[in-house]
């Protein structure tokens, strides 16, 4: 079970309430599936389950020694606006583009933020 840290609920509280969303915009944003961004030549994944309004997901970002880091994170959907934060403060916020495009930045609590421009995957 994820546990938020109750800055990270009412982060995540102050975006759903703090967002005009118009009525079409509030259709199911379609973020549910995997999705895949290119950082510095290597491959980002994310991969989004929603529950209501809740989204959860896992973040795989490639490191400089090729290794990678996995970020398991939960946050709000509203219309095309979402945000999801990990345990240890990282955040990924952003919009969904388009039905198979998303434009996000994942920022590391104690380090760079990262622009990732997500594409659907579509297929296996």
């Amino acid at each position: 079970m994820i546990h938020l840290t109750r800055l990270s609920v009412i982060l995540l509280a102050t975006l759903w309430l703090g967002l005009a969303v118009p009525a079409q915009a509030q259709q199911d944003a379609g973020i549910v599936g995997t999705w895949s961004a290119a950082v510095l030549g290597q491959e980002v994944t994310a991969n989004f389950t929603r529950q209501g309004d809740m989204i959860y997901g896992v973040v795989v970002l490639p490191d400089i020694s090729g290794k990678t880091n996995t970020y398991h994170l939960a946050g709000v959907i509203v219309g095309a606006d979402f945000a999801a934060q990990h345990g240890s403060g990282h955040l990924l916020k952003g919009r969904l583009t388009g039905p198979n495009t998303a434009e996000a930045v994942f920022t590391l609590k104690s380090g760079p933020a990262v622009p990732l421009h997500l594409v659907r995957r579509t297929g296996p």
